[in-house]
């Protein structure tokens, strides 16, 4: 019997389908597919849907390579060939006992000598694969991938774990901590939903909430949080975790003191006296960037450690993974040299620093790694400074001195573009974090008031299908149909859309305010919100920050009906600014050590 559909046109589906499997064996997967694509319309054949089985596995889509040839063997269960390559596979992918039953009956039932045919030269028999089979290999290759600074390919390598091995909890935690880092939390929070009916370790709880956080699910990741603190107390990541999130959880600003004055006594040492500098040694400044609680804030880091004079500075990048990994592409080409952190424990991480001749060191991540956060108690060598991720202002012990958020820097700053548009258009570059009610209520009552303009939002991780059903229900649908999602990649191209930028009530860091007037964007915030100290210490308090929820709404509106009142005066930029002060913290503290 054979599997090979009847000839079309002047070359027959075995010939085809011998090319196919010629391209296979020089790896080009792509020229194997377009060969295959005009076969697999209508019913393809059994052999069409097994070369494409295999086209599948030369792909590295384990996934669905596993789906077609689950798929033949149904169709034809007597079929050897198909069996044999499907228990190799099964093997391949650690499904041991899958692997056996489906070898054993290959055996039974003889090869088929048509698709034999179309196996690459390279894909193992049953017998090879079986004496190599090893347990989660896809998780592995995604945990390889992730250390190769290969981020991309880690999410595709653990989708494909979590697709094949569903009940594995640490290949789910795994592959929503690729998610998150790939900023893709609706679909993390989405893998992570199966904690509901079980009880997960601390940490996979704790991941857990920082999904459901970022997609502004504020009551359940209350909830994951708790239970996560609550059964690992001595957990220092755990419990810094929910600190990182408070500013999006409507923590008050007692507690979140509280909270971090706690985690300080239970996991810092005490600080002990800095070593003095060397005197007619260059300055050497560290920056600590292996996690912010805004990925975004990267950039701003990388342009004030490019704006270092390196005359005079040494300038140090502590981060995880190489340089140039995915992850730290907005971090490339910013220090003079450049060390992976993520093995080290803090205890190690302090005396690497230390090693270095670390003078002063910038902390940009602070609750978002407790790893850095532990290891800057430990460091008792040089100034500690904190700059982001520290949401209650907390110093010792942890720090020396603290960056204030109108020094976050003004980026490439340049005068404002008209839009030559009558429709105005108001635009916030926020995550669905920062969504809470509050917000909500304000910014759906500068709609009501301006009742031409629309709203468009920087479209961050809000395309995701569930992510966008929580979009809908916070404005309700009559203002979500004035609502433009627009997906870029630099701000800049963001910017060029709106007229008016509305900050949202809590956030991270300024980075937003700092955007919108880099790009010449006048923006509204609120007294007593990061971005309204930003904005304050600009000197534009009078015309941009308002002093309640009413004001908010006034001041847009007047932006939105006067285009004078929109023009911005010129900004300073702030990366060199911010270096130099950075630079004579350092300075000032040696020549103080070194005097005492």
């Amino acid at each position: 019997m054979t599997w090979l559909s009847q000839a079309d046109g002047r070359t027959s589906p075995d010939d085809r389908l011998r090319d196919v499997t010629d391209n296979l064996n020089r790896k080009d997967a792509v020229a194997a597919l377009a060969l295959l694509k005009p076969m697999l319309s209508g019913t393809p054949s059994i052999a069409a849907r097994f070369a494409l089985a295999m086209t599948a596995w030369r792909l590295d889509r384990f996934d669905w390579a596993l789906s077609l040839l689950h798929e033949c063997h149904a169709e034809a269960p007597d079929n050897g060939g198909v069996a044999e390559a499907l228990a190799s596979l099964q093997a391949q992918l650690g499904q041991l006992e899958e692997s056996l039953f489906t070898g054993k009956l290959a055996t039974a039932l003889g090869d088929d000598a048509a698709l034999a045919a179309l196996v690459p030269t390279d894909y193992p028999g049953f017998d090879k694969a079986f004496l190599s089979i090893v347990e989660h290999p896809l998780l592995e290759k995604a945990r390889s991938a992730f250390a190769e600074g290969k981020l991309e390919r880690a999410v595709e390598f653990a989708r494909q774990h979590v697709v094949i091995e569903p009940k594995h909890i640490e290949g789910r935690a795994f592959y929503a901590e690729c998610l998150m880092r790939a900023r893709a939390a609706g679909a993390a929070a989405e893998t992570l939903a199966v904690l509901e009916d079980v009880a997960p370790a601390a940490d996979v709880a704790s991941l857990y909430a920082r999904a459901l956080t970022a997609v502004g699910e504020r009551q359940a990741a209350l909830r994951w949080h708790q239970q996560a603190a609550e059964s690992a107390k001595d957990d220092a990541r755990v419990l810094a975790a929910q600190i990182a999130d408070a500013p999006f959880l409507g923590i008050e600003p007692k507690r979140l003191a509280r909270m971090s004055a706690d985690w300080l006594a239970q996991f810092a040492l005490a600080p002990q006296p800095a070593r003095k500098h060397i005197s007619g040694r260059r300055l050497t400044i560290g920056y600590l960037v292996s996690a912010f609680v805004d990925p975004e804030d990267a950039i701003a880091v990388a342009a004030v450690a490019r704006a270092h004079d390196r005359a005079r500075v040494t300038v140090l990048g502590f981060g995880l993974g190489n340089q140039t990994a995915e992850q730290n592409a907005a971090l490339i080409g910013a220090f003079s040299k450049w060390r992976d952190i993520g093995a080290l424990d803090p205890a190690t991480l302090a005396r690497t620093l230390s090693g270095d001749g670390v003078d002063v060191l910038v902390d940009a991540g602070g609750f978002a790694s407790a790893q850095q956060l532990r290891a800057l108690t430990r460091f008792a060598t040089g100034l500690r400074v904190s700059w982001l991720g520290n949401p209650a202002g907390c110093l010792a012990p942890a720090y020396d001195a603290r960056l204030a958020a109108a020094d976050y820097p003004v980026l490439d700053a340049r005068p404002a573009a008209t839009r030559g548009e009558a429709t105005i258009a108001f635009g916030a570059d926020a995550t669905l974090a920062q969504l809470d009610a509050r917000t909500i209520s304000l910014w759906s009552a500068v709609l009501a008031l301006v009742p031409d303009a629309k709203l468009v939002l920087r479209a961050r991780d809000m395309e995701n299908k569930a992510n966008l059903s929580r979009l809908i229900a916070h404005f309700g649908e009559t203002l979500a149909a004035r609502i433009d999602l627009r997906a870029v990649a630099r701000a800049c191209e963001f910017y060029q859309a709106i007229d008016i930028a509305l900050l949202p009530l809590s956030g991270a860091s300024p980075r937003a305010a700092a955007e919108a007037l880099a790009n010449g964007v006048p923006a509204v915030a609120l007294a007593g919100s990061g971005y309204g100290a930003f904005l304050s210490g600009r000197g534009l308090e009078k015309r941009f920050v308002a002093q309640d929820m009413a004001h908010y709404v006034s001041l847009a509106a007047a932006l939105a009906n006067g285009p004078e009142a929109r023009i911005l005066p010129a900004i300073e930029s702030g990366a060199a600014k911010l270096a130099r002060a950075i630079e004579e913290l350092g300075a000032s503290f040696n020549r103080r050590e070194n005097a005492a």
